[in-house]
């Protein structure tokens, strides 16, 4: 080759180089600047602006800030509220001449803000009518925050707005009396979603009607889109929660506000406008699968320990009054030899790692201050007592195959019955019944019937007849176990096939029906008390979706 053409070669790779470094630097101290700037107040304050938006609708208002902002930071949440009393104290609102603010403080991309005052105590109730026939109207009584739901100064979250559609919002004033005294019809449009605005929907042989409320599709695609989104009784997505960097296992109310995680160490406290009101950090840990909230204002979390070379077995608390991180148990203390015959997969865990996921911990449900967790690397149901201050293993739920000559035999409950022992379950919760007497309950729970564990690859799944593999499988199911801690046993009251998947899914019992989300299949179902398919919902998913729960949000955006 010729000198000097090599040369320009190495001229010209010296100079993308340079300029991939300068870049570099360039970026990170972009990045560094704006993350000191969402901190500063004044900053913000020059930053952010709320304008009026004629691509939402006429007289709309929306917040203008850099994409880069974290509407979750105390800074931010200052802010705008400060922004949005002002623009609140300027003028007398009325329903004729309202405040609108589109997703006034960004945790609903779905939902617009409206703010008005009255003469009179009344109540707004409003219905959503699309452009698109094929969408239902949508229509609620909005909550404002009294027991009786009256109210002269109005201040509301209308949700349920259709994502990419034109629709009108009809507004609708009532007395006292359930007389209407005034209404107002506005048009708006909501900018588009990245996930599907109609799911397929499959119709059973039940005529139960459908359990009132929103369907939280929580872990789409497990972290790629981690966003809430909610979808109606007719497969419409009415409101998408947007989160930083992880999804939420499940939605909490605390005190008439909705609690989430936003990243894997971080939740937000909403209340019904919006508004964040408080953040919360868990400290040396990260959270995985699931977390619950008890009576002394503690979340209980499935967490992993910073710099640990184990993942999924460990859970801590995190006190809302202190912010204090605890961890209570460490499966270790309650499996060690489990642990010490665990085999590390040559291709690490399945996140990519090589922390030793031994016990896979996806599940917990309290009873006082007994817990259960679920274990999917070895098919069994832990129940462990007093964790708080001196944590007990109570008992082992699962094939007596797997406790044979280990210290968990002594602990196992006698299975009752000929069945087939859980494989791979998700999602056991408590089920109470005052009627069973002191010591005995229900567990429920969807069992994956799945055989599947990676660290222990001589595992004997021969009791585990019909369990599938990771992609294929026949039917997956609804166990409900009684447990009799006086006679230490346990028996199957009931179960019924639901739709295959191996991993990521959940069962969740209504006051009638029940909900199962089958994540592999990209589908979540209802059910009647019979067990009789209501209606079926397929999702489009590159990967999955972690699980769906069912909520209806009373008394905090609808009455």
């Amino acid at each position: 080759m010729n000198k000097n053409i090599l040369k320009k070669i190495l001229l010209v790779v010296l100079i993308i180089v340079l300029v991939v470094f300068v870049y570099i630097i360039i970026d990170k101290a972009y990045t560094r600047k704006l993350q000191e700037n969402m901190k500063d107040p004044n900053w913000l304050m020059k930053n952010v602006d709320i304008t009026e938006d004629f691509a939402i609708g006429s007289n709309v208002l929306s917040v203008n800030k850099l994409n880069d902002i974290d509407i979750y930071s105390d800074a931010y949440r200052t802010v705008i509220d400060e922004k949005i009393n002002n623009l609140k104290d300027n003028e007398n609102y009325t329903l004729d001449n309202p405040l609108l603010i589109y997703n006034a403080y960004g945790t609903n991309s779905s939902s617009i803000n409206i703010y008005f005052n009255t003469d009179e105590e009344s109540y707004l109730k409003y219905t959503i009518d699309c452009d698109d026939k094929d969408i239902k109207n949508y229509s609620k009584v909005l909550y404002n925050g009294e027991d009786n739901n009256l109210a002269k100064t109005h201040e509301y979250q209308i949700t349920g707005l259709v994502a990419g559609e034109k629709q009108d919002v009809t507004l609708e004033l009532y007395d006292k009396d359930n007389n209407e005294i005034d209404s107002k019809k506005i048009t708006v449009f909501m900018p588009e979603s990245t996930v599907d605005i109609k799911l397929d929907v499959t119709n059973g042989e039940s005529t139960s009607e459908l359990e009132d409320g929103l369907y939280a599709l929580l872990g789409h695609d497990k972290n790629f889109n981690s966003n809430i989104y909610l979808y109606d009784n007719d497969g419409i997505l009415r409101s998408e929660i947007p989160l930083n960097s992880y999804r939420s296992d499940r939605i909490i109310w605390i005190d008439g506000n909705m609690l989430y995680s936003y990243t894997d160490r971080k939740f937000a406290l909403v209340d019904r406008l919006g508004k964040v009101i408080k953040t919360y950090k868990i400290d040396g840990y990260y959270m995985h699968h699931d977390f619950i909230y008890d009576d002394n204002n503690n979340l209980i979390i499935l967490a992993n320990k910073d710099g640990a070379d184990t993942i999924e077995d460990r859970v801590i608390t995190l006190n809302l009054d202190t912010g204090e991180t605890n961890e209570i148990i460490n499966m270790q203390d309650f499996a060690k030899d489990f642990y010490d015959t665990a085999v590390a997969p040559e291709d690490g865990n399945t996140y990519g790692g090589d922390e030793l996921d031994w016990v896979h911990l996806n599940s917990l449900s309290l009873n006082g201050t007994d817990i259960v967790l679920s274990s999917r690397e070895f098919s069994t149901i832990f129940c462990i007592s007093n964790f708080y201050n001196n944590p007990t293993l109570k008992y082992v739920i699962g094939d007596p195959t797997i406790y044979e000559g280990t210290s968990l035999e002594s602990y196992a409950l006698e299975k009752q019955g000929d069945f087939i022992s859980q494989a791979g379950q998700h999602t056991i919760t408590y089920q109470i019944d005052d009627t069973l007497g002191t010591g005995r309950y229900y567990l429920i729970m969807f069992n994956n019937n799945y055989a599947g564990s990676r660290t222990r690859p001589d595992f004997n799944w021969d009791p585990f007849v019909g369990a599938g593999d990771y992609n294929n499988g026949d039917a997956s199911k609804y166990y409900k176990y009684l447990v009799d801690e006086n006679n230490k046993t346990f028996t199957l009251v009931d179960s019924f096939d639901l739709d295959y998947s191996s991993i990521v899914s959940s069962v969740e019992q209504l006051s009638e029906n029940l909900v199962s989300s089958s994540g592999k299949d990209n589908s979540f179902s209802e059910f009647d008390s019979n067990h009789v398919l209501i209606r079926k919902f397929d999702y489009s998913s590159k990967k999955y979706a972690y699980r769906v729960f069912k909520y209806n949000f009373n008394n905090y955006w609808y009455y």
